[in-house]
């Protein structure tokens, strides 16, 4: 089966996409900069699938040297690279541009554009040499030029996002490597439920009526994702599960309309 490596993945989408690629025989290379966490999740994945699947390395996007070692650690360990998810990413608080602290918004951009670099570089170089591969780039909110108070960083990157995904299909129309997409939608994750949490009561409940109705744990946006990866054998795929025609669906189901998903995390 596949080798994959995920970057940002020690938890939340990174780690339960780690899982589910775990659970259909592959080799899951996982990453992050705490490696406290990291150990610990190489544990409990290779108690549970293991040790000969799994592999870990500490990696910090934004370092260069520190992605180029995480793509040599999976080579090391599997013999390849096959799939590359380019997953990790941050956001700064949901506040307006100018409330926002000039601290809040540097490693958003370093890691969302930056880092994001640094994984297509080090993924392409070692494809293009090995002969083949997979590269997978995560949309989000800003990605389809939709705007939003209290969002302008964080959907800036993600418009780069596309820009550069695309960008990369002209790049690589005459070789062996195919670049493609993952949308995975509102997804609850400890990063949202943060922001949920410093939020103010009034913005709160306006924010809540939105996310009951279209987010989504990880548990269940993760299976889907894992299997049209799996499946996809073209470049410019876009996997995306938050589908425009799934999100009108959504919105005139009475039984997604009366949903509390976010109480389920004391939100």
């Amino acid at each position: 089966m596949k080798s994959i490596v995920i970057t940002g993945s020690s938890r939340g989408i990174g780690l339960g996409l780690a899982k589910e690629f775990l659970k259909r025989g592959c080799s899951v290379t996982i990453s992050a900069r705490g490696k406290n966490k990291l150990d610990e999740e190489v544990r409990n994945l290779s108690e549970e699938f293991g040790g000969d699947k799994v592999c870990g390395r500490p990696c910090d996007v934004t370092d260069y040297d520190q992605v180029q070692q995480l793509w040599d650690a999976a080579v090391e360990k599997f013999g390849r690279v096959d799939i590359w998810l380019n997953n990790a990413g941050v956001s700064p608080p949901l506040k307006l541009l100018w409330e926002l602290e000039p601290a809040q918004i540097a490693p958003v951009i370093n890691t969302n554009i930056t880092g994001l670099m640094y994984g297509c570089k080090v993924a392409l170089q070692g494809m293009l040499k090995q002969g083949c591969g997979q590269i997978y780039n995560f949309e989000g909110h800003g990605s389809n030029d939709s705007t939003r108070a209290g969002m302008t960083v964080y959907g800036t990157t993600k418009r780069a996002v596309r820009y550069l995904s695309e960008s990369l299909l002209d790049e690589t129309e005459d070789k062996p490597v195919q670049i493609g997409t993952i949308s995975p939608g509102i997804v609850v994750t400890d990063l949202l439920l943060e922001d949920l949490r410093h939020m103010t009561p009034e913005r709160l409940a306006e924010v809540k009526v939105i996310f009951n109705v279209l987010a989504d744990t990880v548990e269940t946006v993760t299976p889907y994702l894992a299997e049209e990866v799996l499946k996809n054998d073209k470049t410019d795929a876009k996997i995306s599960w938050l589908t425009p025609e799934k999100t009108q669906a959504r919105f005139e189901d009475p039984e997604y309309l009366e949903r509390d998903l976010l109480s389920r995390f004391g939100i």
